[in-house]
Order: C-alpha cells, then sequence, then structure tokens
C-alpha cells in the first residue's frame, strides 16, 4: 500500500504544480491588457491570491490524509502564506498609489 500512496502523492502534487504554471500564465497575460500601475498592483494581487490559494489547498489536502505532513511541508505551507502576503501588500500599496495619481 505505501507505492500507491507514495505515487498518489506524486500525481497530486504534479496536477497541482500545472495548475498553479497555468493560472500564473494566465494571470501575467490577462493583466497585460490594463497596463501601467493598475496592471502592475492586479498582477502582484492575482500573485498574492495563488501563494496563500497553495498553502490552502495543501492544508486541505493534509486534513483530508490525501498527503501525509512533514515538517517541509509545514515549512512551505508557512513560507507559502508570508510570501503571498507580501505579495497581497506590494499589490494594495500600488493600486493605493494608483488610485492617488
Amino acid at each position: 500500500m505505501y507505492p500507491f500512496i507514495s505515487q498518489a502523492n506524486l500525481i497530486i502534487q504534479g496536477c497541482i504544480a500545472a495548475i498553479i504554471i497555468g493560472i500564473f500564465y494566465n494571470i501575467w497575460e490577462t493583466t497585460k491588457v490594463y497596463g501601467g500601475l493598475i496592471g502592475a498592483a492586479i498582477r502582484l494581487l492575482g500573485i498574492g491570491m495563488l501563494f496563500i490559494t497553495v498553502a490552502v489547498i495543501e492544508r486541505v489536502l493534509l486534513n483530508a490524509n490525501i498527503i501525509f505532513s512533514s515538517s517541509n511541508l509545514a515549512l512551505a505551507q508557512d513560507a507559502f502564506n508570508v510570501i503571498g502576503l507580501v505579495f497581497l501588500g506590494i499589490g494594495f500599496s500600488k493600486l493605493g498609489k494608483a488610485t492617488k495619481a
């Protein structure tokens, strides 16, 4: 049973990675239309939400016992949350500057 669980974890992580790459590409291409400060702010907000979403998906998969916890996974979740919050903060800051200008 262990090899199946290990292979299932790899398949699930691969699918999540493919979804993340697709979302990142879609955000990048969509925000090119806006351009300027608004486009840059929306791009940063989208990337921040993407990092937060990845951390939430990992947490859901852990709670459902689909993937198994390790110290590296907990560290990765915390890192994704911090990186996402930094991008969101910078994005909202740029959006505020764009509305003042």
